[in-house]
């Protein structure tokens, strides 16, 4: 991908990592998921750093991840990389987040086109919208393309984007 590793506006240098068990992001990972406490309890930080899709450094330190799991979506009755994010409370305004939008979303849909067998539909978000606030009155978000789909019983936002490569059995 053009521009993987660069810095970008911000200070930000951008990482892809999915399904490429680079050692030293996993480790960094590690180290940023114990330092922020984000990850719920029994979740292994080892067994969630296999699930990365891309991470945001700023000034040699990692201050946001993207991971996602592939999983059969019922309501949707399709496969779907299930994303989720965390950003350092200190770096909530270094948009970090919107930045590894477009790279997870590359490499996600690169990974599905060299593994059709896989079958991925495109990706899926649960956002509660607490965390977002006014960002999730937006209807397609601009960097991810994710747009509203629905809302789950307890009210969290579902958002997905399809692979524009993706076909119905």
């Amino acid at each position: 991908m053009a521009g993987e590793g660069a810095a970008q506006d911000g200070g930000l240098e951008v990482r892809v990592a999915w399904r490429r068990d680079d050692a030293r992001i996993e480790a960094d990972a590690i180290a940023f998921w114990g330092r922020i406490g984000v990850l719920p309890r029994g979740v292994e930080a080892a067994k969630r750093a296999k699930e990365l899709i891309a991470v945001a450094y700023k000034d040699g330190e990692l201050i946001a991840v993207a991971t996602a799991v592939i999983d059969q979506i019922p309501f949707l009755g399709v496969r779907m990389a299930v994303l989720r994010g965390a950003t350092d409370p200190a770096h909530r305004r270094a948009r970090a987040q919107l930045a590894l939008a477009v790279p997870s979303h590359d490499a996600l849909r690169d990974w599905s086109l060299a593994n059709p067998e896989e079958k991925l539909a495109g990706a899926i978000a649960f956002v509660a919208p607490g965390e977002w606030g006014d960002f999730t009155r937006l209807p397609v978000w601009p960097e991810s393309e994710l747009e509203v789909v629905g809302y789950t019983a307890d009210n969290q936002q579902i958002r997905a984007r399809w692979f524009d490569h993706y076909r119905l059995d």
